[in-house]
């Protein structure tokens, strides 16, 4: 593991593609292995200090910028465990960047949807934000696709959470390890995509919760990634419209239209 306390050494990780400013930290920690991850949690939350997680940085709303406390990079956290083609899945390292994933799976015949628009994210990242993109029309978001996740609590606790494992029982408890909570109780409009606030799905699942909690529960330290047949080709077409109002009516009647067509409309993008 490296560690950095020199701020020409922590500049880089001072900022992220939200072009924010101010970030400061007195230390950077550069891991290798999860049980360096689960030191330097544990050492920080015994003496209160602040931990920001860093990915790629690809970010537009400052999620990785540091305001004192140490910045723990996940950088060195990049390898791909293995590619099942049988078993259609991933595991990997959640320092692995999305564009290298997306083209070893390929190159496998496999197929992994979610594409947010910067593909030198981090998987992590996208775990981390539930990242989605234009293909989500059709696959759903990161979510969709998670099948385990191993964390880091702040305690140095690892846990893994395998999807339907740990399930909230009738009274909205779940538990994990040596945790247990309660289901967030507020209320979420019903739309297929929605990040504001923890997941609270009911009955929860533990993974989910996880799932886009953006760094807050825990750092992911390994991710299991559900694949599917890569399709054999995609093709695009640009439609022109003269209304605002014909575009949304085409929408519907494109989501409608999907079920029963020849082809099936993977993306739209406006």
């Amino acid at each position: 593991m490296q560690v950095k306390t020199q701020l020409e050494d922590l500049q880089n990780y001072l900022t992220d593609a939200s072009n924010m400013q101010g970030g400061h930290a007195t230390r950077l920690c550069i891991p290798e292995t999860a049980g360096e991850v689960a030191d330097i949690l544990h050492e920080a939350n015994e003496q209160g200090i602040a931990v920001t997680i860093s990915g790629a940085r690809t970010g537009t709303v400052g999620g990785a910028i540091p305001f004192g406390g140490y910045v723990v990079s996940l950088e060195r956290l990049n390898r791909m465990v293995e590619i099942d083609r049988e078993r259609k899945i991933a595991v990997v390292q959640p320092g692995v960047i999305l564009g290298d994933l997306q083209k070893a799976v390929e190159a496998e015949g496999l197929f992994y949807p979610p594409d947010p628009t910067e593909w030198s994210c981090q998987v992590g990242g996208t775990v981390a934000t539930n990242a989605s993109g234009a293909r989500s029309f059709k696959y759903g978001a990161t979510r969709d696709f998670v099948e385990r996740l191993n964390v880091v609590l702040a305690s140095g606790e690892e846990i893994v959470i395998r999807r339907g494992e740990f399930v909230a029982d009738e009274t909205g408890s779940v538990s994990v390890g040596s945790i247990k909570f309660k289901t967030p109780s507020y209320e979420r409009p019903n739309v297929r995509k929605n990040v504001s606030g923890y997941f609270n799905a009911e009955p929860l699942d533990a993974i989910d919760l996880f799932i886009g909690s953006e760094g807050t529960l825990g750092v992911i330290a390994e991710i299991e990634l559900r694949l599917i047949d890569k399709p054999k080709e995609f093709f695009s077409g640009i439609v022109f419209f003269e209304k605002q109002s014909d575009l949304l009516a085409f929408v519907e009647e494109a989501k409608l239209a999907t079920f029963a067509a020849k082809f099936q409309i993977a993306m739209l993008r406006f």
